[in-house]
């Protein structure tokens, strides 16, 4: 694969921090936006960055600060800029607080810490994303609130008391099967609180890796990861825009993690990891003043997130969108995502031999989960 300045170069950028508070209702998503190119983009878009804040006598560039109709002036011309170049635009949405009933799911539901969960609930999108739903739902009252606080600190007491709370509603579940699932879950993991395997307090910065920041930025890794294979090319810099608060733990992440790419399940389960066989670049955390790859990205970003009710600048971000990758963590994306698998897998033929292979797995299983249970 390809070295140097014919590698893959990353200017990332991200707008709604929020940390551990992801309640902030007048903060309720956190975006993270990157322009991902083959070359670097600094000599190419640095005349027009360099003239604007020339004239109107401005240090860099921040969406924010020039307004709708100055974003899309500016846009259109670094769009302009950059044809001709192999890039993209990777941007990541999430929903603050549906962190908390999905990191309850990740906790409780684990099938490979809880074994009276089958393992088809926890490894498959259809039915991961369903568990997380329905849990959200039954986290009213300020159960989301209280299990968030809990799991910062590794409260096993606190967790414990949420997965009281959860069992009195399981009941209630519409769907039975459903319910017999989340029943037998939370039961044992009520009767077994040592299954438990709690980091989030192990260090006065582990409940970082926890936040949308690192979420978010784990995402971009992988984003990194499709990229450079579509292009053939390894990574030669990765900027991020300065953060006090991560910069340990994007370095930790970019380290231990960097380097391993998975592929997907076609049908949305367990996905294949592998060791990455190509360069994984310089890391730097810079201030946007010193990089103009950071300013294309804010700008990006910004644009992103409007509701945009201007026709010009309605087709200048429909331009990016055209360019663009996303991953979202929301409620609205975990029910698309059930329907969206369970469309597919009823367009789907079986045959006798596959349903018979599938009842003996399924009995297997069954049995595992009972062995597991029984110690």
């Amino acid at each position: 694969m390809s070295k140097g300045n014919d590698g893959a170069f990353i200017y990332a950028d991200e707008s709604g921090h929020s940390g551990k508070e992801i309640f902030n209702e007048q903060s309720p998503l956190y975006y993270q936006g990157a322009v991902i190119s083959v070359g670097e983009i600094e000599s190419k878009v640095a005349p027009i960055i360099q003239r604007y804040c020339s004239e109107n006598g401005l240090e860099r560039l921040h969406g924010y600060e020039l307004g709708e109709e100055r974003v899309n002036s500016l846009c259109l011309e670094l769009l302009e800029a950059l044809d001709g170049t192999q890039w993209r635009f990777h941007y990541t949405i999430i929903q603050k607080r549906y962190i908390a009933p999905t990191k309850f799911v990740d906790t409780i539901f684990d099938c490979y810490d809880n074994p009276a969960v089958h393992p088809f609930w926890y490894t498959t999108e259809l039915f991961r994303h369903t568990l997380c739903i329905l849990i959200d739902d039954m986290m009213e009252d300020g159960l989301d609130i209280e299990f968030w606080n809990y799991y910062l600190k590794d409260n096993l007491d606190g967790l414990i008391k949420i997965c009281s709370a959860l069992l009195e509603k399981a009941p209630y579940i519409f769907d039975k099967r459903a319910s017999e699932v989340v029943t037998a879950g939370l039961s044992y993991a009520i009767a077994n609180p040592d299954i438990f395997t709690l980091i989030s307090a192990r260090g006065k910065s582990a409940y970082k890796k926890q936040t949308p920041n690192i979420i978010a930025f784990s995402s971009l890794l992988t984003a990194t990861h499709r990229f450079c294979k579509e292009y053939d090319v390894s990574v030669t810099e990765l900027v991020h825009d300065q953060s006090d608060e991560f910069k340990g733990t994007m370095r930790e992440y970019h380290r231990m993690f960097f380097g391993v790419d998975y592929e997907e399940d076609k049908f949305g389960g367990i996905p294949q990891y592998k060791q990455v066989e190509y360069d994984l670049g310089e890391f730097k955390l810079e201030s946007s003043k010193k990089s103009y790859g950071l300013q294309v990205a804010d700008l990006f970003l910004w644009l992103i997130q409007r509701d945009i009710t201007d026709k010009n600048l309605e087709e200048t971000k429909a331009k990016i969108l055209d360019n663009s990758d996303d991953f979202v963590i929301s409620r609205a994306m975990s029910l698309a995502i059930i329907e969206a698998r369970h469309f597919q897998l009823m367009q789907k033929e079986l045959t006798p031999e596959m349903i018979k292979a599938g009842k003996e797995l399924n009995k297997k299983i069954k049995a595992n989960q009972k062995s597991a249970m029984e110690k």
